[in-house]
């Protein structure tokens, strides 16, 4: 392929987190720094940007002088991900060189920031030609590109903030755009759901509550709008200290009149599309209405503009679209919404046929002729006369839920197909008809708020507000967005689900309809009229199991113990009888594949690279299973927590790789081993629990979830007198850990003690599995100051050593913990590390060498010597780094202070922040070490405020791999 035909096929998605796709495919582009090229590039697309403007964008103002070599071989990298193809030598049809810089070459229409920019011109243009329908139309396809702050990661760099800026205020234009067009077209319901969420977002814009007050006055609701003129009074007096402006004091005063002209143009009949003439018609002669058999929706469809847009275009190109998504996720009334927008493209005609009923060959065919309206002249051969009916038609039949009668859907489908036809089928199903040329899409629920985002630009709880003001409860109620949230989390976004909680609101609360819904989602049921399709979730979903092989049905039954995302070992180990075993992975792995397809189970890839897929069921489709699994629930969470009990038990010795593999097998089934934890300690505490708990703290501490990990522990303590003494001797040690490392080291002292005491006379005193908790432990007491009791532990440590029999690696801890100590004492020798490094190394112990290299960059600080300190740094990241963690506040803190050491300012204020971040979030002591807030305060004072606050929020975000790469920082082990 060539640059050309690669240009044409790349698209940007640069509104929210940067995106290129490539034919649909992500491109990765590796790495953080050809990002901020890459985002410098599009944010001056078509103009060159200097060589001197991308260095400073890939590595800061301050960083040290780069080669242009260096710059080009990162160019290189980003022409690689964005023209695979091109050939050596061959001119870049994208990334082009030109004298003094670099230009992008991009199709304004591929780029989502200028078409987001051109959507909004022509929707301001067609406003003010009086198209209001239109102008809508324009703003909402424009708003569907916007995914959150454009170039989030870079947007606070001096080079892409005004970019940001003006597409910010441009968004916020669009909303109040969007608004004016519904008010115009006679939509004031419409209208007061999108400015309500801009409202909450931009509080401050007048324009917008004008806008809200005219939408509440039109929908007769003049006492809202009066006391919406008083909420925005006091938002400006309280943030500005100013009254509101003329616009809104002039609205004001015309509501307060009644003034008749505020009333608004009525809500207009949609025109049906013009039609053209029959083909055989006259050209003067006037066409007939095109026939549209589909049903009527009065409720809006809300969150499923991206959607419609993909489907209206595959409908219109393509002769068979299957519509694949499970029970309740809205699949019938998106096909009828994609229906009713391509209907001018079918002169012929769009049919909707409900196959609910249906049931064989005979009724499939019966129930298309007739909603047809068709009469066959040939009876006895009516499915010949249908195909030849249809034949020269270019009409859009919606086939709805072919799931039960899959194989004569597909086999009259493709009869339809034989030849040349003009007929196009759009198909609602649970699984694919599986027939040559069939595109399919696949519609999951609606998404849910994540993170920090506005929640109410969450499709899903955009849905259930709708839902909610309908059922007339009160959006001013401040609790109305939190209820809210949890309900469409407790459902996992499914739209049937969240309609039928929304229907409740007129009978409960909706902290009552919350905990419903939490209980068992797939309970909800129709509460009044209407069809009885889908009239209970858990019955929509019944559809399906009832569809299913004994076996498949089984671990359909079987994942409901599972409730989160799972690998195929889980799902194999919850499969059969308690003395079954787990069944082998390939037999599993068909059995899963089969409910994915089943649209039973939601495939959600891997949780790391290179890690193993995971699976989970929809909240509704796990109810149902729990449902149906009834009496065998208690024998499957058997299954499940003695699977997970034997991998916990199964770990590796401390700071082997053997080690990491372990804790990636954890993490990759984390819901799983939460679910037994919650059981065992939590809903049924038990000796098996705190077992369990302590025998998890190395777990927690490298996979940076030591606030997670404490909270066990703590669980735990409740059920202490049910285990026996190391297991509770062990969640004690433990949880002193999680105490010292948090800078609560006079908390820990007790729980040594009772530790201690549980220990004293038993053979378990002296074994492995107490000796590596303790080599934490003496960690960090060192680090917390508390050299005592890190001696102590240090001798505990070393007398598991010498009954150990020549263990080296227990030997090699003892070292390590009396190392430790001295380290804090100040009186550990740079030889000594050194050997102890090898050491481990050569025994492969990770942990001891990542210890070690600690202990190293302090000795090298203390010894002023900066290069030797960032040396030791690197090998310290590089081992945390293979541990499989991406955390490390003390790594980083530690490498702040070399950092400074070695007069790199504002690297240092970046490091800091993300030692106080990362430390912060995992609960930990925050500074470590008594010289770092002296070299904090020194290294900020030397820049200037706007660059020491860009560089502590880029270190907020930081990682260990973006410091070291650990290929290079770390020695083999032997």
């Amino acid at each position: 392929m060539d640059g050309d035909s690669t240009a044409d096929v790349l698209s940007f998605r640069d509104l929210g987190p940067l995106e290129v796709r490539r034919a649909g495919t992500p491109v990765a582009l590796g790495g953080t720094r050809l990002a901020a090229a890459l985002s410098l590039l599009l944010v001056n697309a078509g103009r060159q940007v200097s060589v001197d403007a991308l260095t400073e964008a890939m590595w800061g103002t301050d960083s040290p002088a780069r080669s242009p070599s260096t710059l080009d071989s990162h160019i290189w990298r980003l022409r690689k991900a964005l023209e695979p193809g091109r050939r050596p030598g061959a001119p870049s049809a994208v990334l082009v060189r030109e004298p003094g810089g670099y230009r992008l070459v991009a199709d304004p229409a591929t780029l989502d920031s200028r078409r987001f920019a051109a959507l909004a011109a022509e929707a301001r243009a067609l406003l003010a030609a009086g198209r209001p329908h239109e102008a809508g139309r324009a703003a909402e396809q424009a708003l569907a590109l916007w995914r959150g702050r454009p170039y989030p990661t870079v947007a606070d760099e001096p080079w892409a903030t005004a970019a940001v800026a003006r597409l910010e205020e441009l968004r916020d234009q669009l909303r109040e755009l969007l608004v004016e067009a519904l008010l115009a077209e006679g939509a004031p319901e419409r209208a007061l759901l999108e400015v309500g969420a801009a409202v909450a977002e931009t509080p401050l814009r007048e324009r917008l509550w004008s806008l809200r007050m005219l939408a509440q006055h039109r929908l007769g609701r003049p006492e809202e709008a009066l006391r919406s003129y008083r909420q925005v009074r006091a938002v400006l007096r309280d943030e500005l200290g100013l009254e509101p402006g003329p616009e809104l004091r002039e609205l004001h005063g015309r509501m307060l009149a009644e003034d008749p002209a505020l009333a608004g143009p009525a809500a207009p009949a949609r025109p049906a599309p013009p039609v053209p003439p029959p083909r055989s018609a006259a050209p003067e002669q006037r066409a007939a209405p095109r026939p549209v058999h589909l049903p009527h929706r009065t409720a809006s469809l809300v969150g499923r503009a991206r959607e419609l847009d993909e489907l209206t275009r595959l409908v219109t190109g393509s002769r068979l679209v299957t519509l694949v998504g499970a029970a309740g996720c809205g699949k019938t009334r998106l096909a009828i919404e994609v229906a009713r927008t391509v209907a001018d493209r079918f002169p012929d005609g769009v049919w909707f046929v409900d196959l609910t009923a249906a049931g064989d060959p005979v009724t499939v065919l019966s129930t298309v002729v007739s909603a047809l309206g068709f009469a066959p002249a040939d009876t006895d051969r009516p499915a010949d006369a249908l195909r030849a009916h249809l034949r020269d038609r270019r009409a859009l039949l919606v086939l709805d839920n072919c799931e039960q009668v899959l194989d004569p859907v597909a086999d009259l489908v493709d009869d339809w197909s034989s030849g040349a036809t003009g007929l196009t089928v759009l198909a609602t199903s649970r699984e694919p008809l599986e027939l040559d040329g069939e595109q399919l899409h696949r519609l999951g629920p609606l998404l849910l708020p994540e993170g920090d985002d506005d929640v109410t630009a969450s499709p899903a709880v955009a849905l259930l507000l709708d839902r909610l003001a309908a059922a007339g409860a009160d959006r001013e109620d401040l609790g109305l967005l939190s209820a809210v949230v949890r309900i469409a989390t407790a459902v996992d976004g499914v739209p049937l689900a969240l309609e039928l909680a929304a229907a409740r609101a007129r009978a409960f609360s909706l902290d009552e309809i919350a905990h419903q819904v939490t209980a068992d989602p797939s309970s909800l049921a129709r509460t009044g009229r209407g069809s009885d399709h889908h009239r209970t979730v858990r019955a929509a979903i019944e559809q399906s199991y009832a569809l299913l092989p004994a076996d498949e049905a089984e671990l359909h039954r079987a994942a409901s113990v599972l409730p989160g995302p799972f690998t195929v070992t889980a799902a194999g180990a919850v499969l059969g009888g308690p003395d079954a075993g787990p069944r082998p992975g390939t037999a599993t792995a068909d059995l899963v594949a089969r409910l994915v397809h089943h649209s039973l189970l939601v495939p959600l890839g891997p949780a790391r690279p290179g890690g193993p897929s995971r699976f989970a069921q929809l909240a509704t489709v796990r109810g149902h299973a729990a449902h149906a699994a009834g009496a065998d629930t208690p024998a499957l969470r058997s299954l499940r927590d003695g699977w997970t009990t034997a991998l916990t038990l199964a770990k590796p010795p401390l700071g082997s790789m053997a080690e990491t593999a372990w804790f990636d097998a954890l993490d990759d089934d984390l819901p799983t081993l939460r679910a037994t934890l919650q059981y065992l300690l939590v809903e049924a505490p038990s000796a098996e629990g705190v077992r369990l708990a302590g025998r998890l703290g190395t777990f927690w501490y490298f996979r940076s979830k030591t606030i997670e990990g404490r909270t066990w522990a703590e669980r735990a303590l409740e059920a202490e007198h049910l285990a026996d003494p190391l297991s509770a001797a062990l969640v004690r040690l433990t949880l002193a850990h999680h105490l010292s490392s948090g800078g609560q080291d006079d908390l820990a002292a007790g729980h040594l003690a009772v530790a201690a005491d549980l220990l004293d006379g038993t053979a378990e005193a002296r074994s492995r599995t107490v000796a590596e908790v303790q080599a934490l432990l003496a960690h960090s007491l060192v680090v917390a100051g508390a050299l005592e009791p890190a001696r102590a532990v240090a001798g505990s440590v070393a007398a598991a050593a010498r009954a150990g029999g020549g263990d080296a690696d227990l030997a090699l801890l003892a070292e390590t913990c009396a190392a430790l100590v001295d380290s804090g004492a100040g009186v550990l020798t740079g030889a000594r590390l050194t050997a102890l490094h090898g050491r481990a190394l050569a025994l492969g112990n990770v942990h001891v060498a990542l210890l070690v290299a600690g202990m190293a960059v302090v000795a090298a600080i203390r010894s002023g010597d900066a290069a030797a300190a960032l040396s030791w740094s690197d090998r310290m990241i590089g081992h945390r780094l293979v541990l499989g963690t991406s955390d490390g506040p003390v790594a980083f803190e530690l490498r702040g202070v070399a950092t400074a050491m070695a007069g790199r300012a504002q690297e240092a204020v970046r490091l800091f922040a993300a030692a106080r971040t990362q430390a912060l979030r995992n609960g930990l002591r925050w500074p470590a070490f008594e010289a770092t807030p002296d070299v904090l305060r020194d290294v900020t004072a030397a820049l200037d405020p706007g660059a020491a606050e860009r560089a502590r929020a880029d270190g907020a975000r930081l990682t260990l791999a973006d410091v070291v790469d650990p290929t290079g920082a770390v020695p083999a082990p032997a």
